[in-house]
């Protein structure tokens, strides 16, 4: 299946590929045979954003409702009910997950042959990462039989990723210098203790102090501070081709680790962008990072 979103934002020349590809999608839905009243009427369907022909894989937290999107191509003459079901993934079993959910009725192609839809499933709480399984299915009332047409597989995770960071500060806060705010309103909600930047009393803590930077334009600060002993992160958002980590250590507990790369607002709702935090913590805190800094070599400031 032709994605027509695949090259939207692929630099130079992407307008003109995306017209290509959504072309190919329409005369590959236009090649194949009519037969609305069947068990196999002309209909394309992608589940998830961004489908590819293989399941693609989606990862969230259990216990939230879940948004799915759902592109639909087909023929005018072509009605189709569309319907989704849920269900929990473990080594030789596949249990149902709530009722089955109501997509959409009486789907026709008379004003396009392009339908978006979307709708929301609620992902079971889990204790621990757990796998999923969303088929969307389709009929072509009134005499047509329900028929699988497309898969999301999806990853859920417990709401507590961030509970040992959680613990941690409770003995030793981060400090934080945020002048946009998100990271500090998301961290307070998670029970996560930070203090201002140049708070005293951290003086004696046990450990290296763990220092996050928001809004990294000024690195020779953050360079300052790694020199003395403290274990920087610096996020600087913004979206690149080629999103990095650049890590550098001093001495024995100083480094330096600056974050290329848009996952600040992705923290409230995406368990990679969570777990992605909480290993920089883990590398600040436990000083692992790539290079000892010596005499010899200075590193070289992202551009």
């Amino acid at each position: 299946m032709v994605d027509p979103l695949a090259y939207a934002r692929s630099g130079p020349g992407g307008w003109r590929r995306y017209t290509l590809a959504f072309a190919a999608a329409v005369t590959l839905v236009a090649g194949l045979p009519l037969r609305a009243l069947g068990d196999s009427p002309a209909v394309l369907v992608e589940v998830g954003a961004h489908a590819i022909a293989s399941p693609r894989l989606q990862h969230v937290f259990g216990g939230r409702t879940v948004s799915v999107p759902v592109v639909v191509y087909g023929t005018p003459g072509v009605r189709v009910d569309l319907r989704a079901r849920l269900v929990q993934l473990a080594p030789g079993l596949a249990a149902p997950a709530g009722e089955p959910v109501d997509i959409a009725s009486g789907v026709e192609f008379s004003a396009g042959l392009r339908r978006d839809l979307s709708f929301d499933v609620m992902v079971p709480a889990v204790e621990r990462e757990s796998r999923f399984e969303l088929t969307v299915f389709l009929r072509a009332p009134p005499s047509g039989t329900w028929r699988p047409v497309g898969t999301l597989l999806l990853r859920a995770y417990p709401n507590d990723l961030l509970k040992p960071l959680k613990r941690w500060t409770e003995r030793q806060p981060l400090r934080l210098d945020d002048p946009s705010g998100k990271l500090e309103r998301f961290l307070s909600a998670q029970g996560i203790a930070v203090v201002d930047l140049n708070a005293r009393s951290l003086e004696k803590a046990d450990g290296p102090v763990v220092t996050v930077l928001v809004d990294g334009s000024d690195l020779a600060r953050a360079k300052a501070r790694a020199r003395r002993g403290e274990a920087v992160i610096v996020f600087r958002e913004r979206a690149g081709a080629f999103p990095r980590i650049d890590r550098t250590r001093w001495g024995n507990t100083g480094s330096l680790q600056v974050v290329e790369l848009e996952v600040l607002d992705r923290l409230p709702v995406d368990p990679q962008a969570q777990n992605l935090f909480l290993e920089l913590l883990r590398s600040a805190r436990s000083g692992e990072t790539n290079k000892e800094e010596d005499p010899r070599y200075e590193p070289q400031d992202p551009e």
